[in-house]
């Protein structure tokens, strides 16, 4: 039995480790992810986005679509925050594994992981 049995952690907030685009550092960036009464949202790059969260049947997901707030930020760090909200749209899936959440794509190909967040908002 795996964790994604136990359903969507609701009311947990996680830390991006991890991403599918390797053109961006995101150690250099705290992004987050928290999940809360159906709803979806955290800190990109720069801004801090919302939206909704439906959990579909064996362990699917449906994210979005997602608002932002508009602050202006670094290039590289716009470019990182549009990478992410791209990926974020791309997700079909979760997994829990070893206190990791990873979001998959519809091939169950990882986008994101997170580790639990040590400061929860």
């Amino acid at each position: 039995m795996s964790d994604t049995d136990l359903g969507l952690p609701w009311g947990t907030q996680w830390d991006l480790a991890a991403a599918a685009d390797d053109s961006v550092d995101w150690a250099a960036h705290l992004v987050t992810l928290g999940f809360q009464d159906g709803r979806a949202g955290g800190r990109a790059p720069v801004n801090r986005y919302f939206g909704m969260c439906a959990e579909q049947p064996a362990g699917g997901l449906v994210l979005g679509p997602f608002g932002m707030t508009m602050m202006a930020g670094p290039p590289g760090a716009m470019a990182a925050e549009t990478s992410y909200v791209r990926l974020l749209e791309q997700v079909r899936a979760f997994r829990l594994a070893d206190d990791r959440l990873v979001l998959l794509d519809a091939d169950q190909a990882a986008l994101l992981e997170y580790i639990a967040s040590a400061d929860p908002e």
